[in-house]
Order: C-alpha cells, then structure tokens, then sequence
C-alpha cells in the first residue's frame, strides 16, 4: 500500500509540473493576493485572530516558497525574482498580523498600512504577471 501511494503521489507531483511554470505561479498570485485581501477583511471586522488561524495565512507563503524552491532553474527570470519579492512582503505583512495579534495591539491602528501593503501586493501580482507574459 504505501508504494501505491508513493506512486500516485508522483504521478501527481508530475501532473502538477506538467502544467507548466507560468500557471503554477499564476494561481500561486491568486492565492497569495485573495488571502491577504481576506487577512485584510479580518482585520478590519475586528474578528479575532487566533494563533490557530494564523495557519490559513501562513500556509499559501509556505506552498508559493515550494514553488519557488521546484522551479529554481528559472531564478533568471524577471517573473521569478519579482514573485519571490511578492512572497516577501506577503509573509512580511502576516508576520506583522501575527505579532500584533499576539500583543493585543489595536487593529485600526494597524489597519492603513496592512491595507497599504495589501496593494502594494496586487500591484506586485499585475507586475509578474505582466513578466511572465514578456516572459513567453
């Protein structure tokens, strides 16, 4: 049994790559600006974050740092090097979150200038994926 799921978790692992590196990182965009967009919505709300659900954040930076990670041997690319600073300033502004939720510090102080990043993220998003079409 656990061949057969080794197996089957090759064969998708190659489906995966099959796609293609401009589709994998594009949907890897989409990810990363709607999370934080909803980060954003949290915030904003006043819900409350929990060191739980700081996970659903955390975990699109760590999936797009397996992409970057799969896909080294296009590190000359604009596409890449721009993607990898999106990733930057996308875990810079959850880490932010995360050390504010964990000092009790007041959202709406915090709240212009994670909104602010959140746009700097999708200006960031439009610019690689204008790289990846120069790209192709």
């Amino acid at each position: 049994m656990p061949r057969r799921s080794t197996l089957l978790a090759l064969c998708m692992l190659a489906g995966c790559l099959w796609r293609g590196y401009a589709a994998i990182m594009t949907v890897h965009l989409d990810v990363l600006t709607q999370t934080a967009a909803k980060l954003c919505s949290v915030v904003e709300s006043k819900r409350g974050l929990t060191a739980e659900g700081m996970a659903e954040y955390v975990y699109p930076a760590q999936r797009a740092r397996e992409f970057l990670h799969q896909f080294d041997g296009q590190a000359g690319r604009q596409s890449y090097k721009q993607f990898t600073t999106l990733v930057d300033h996308y875990e810079a502004m959850v880490h932010a979150v995360d050390a504010a939720r964990a000092a009790n510090r007041d959202w709406v102080q915090m709240l212009p200038s994670l909104t602010a990043e959140r746009q700097s993220l999708d200006q960031l998003a439009a610019e690689v994926r204008a790289a990846l079409k120069r790209d192709n």
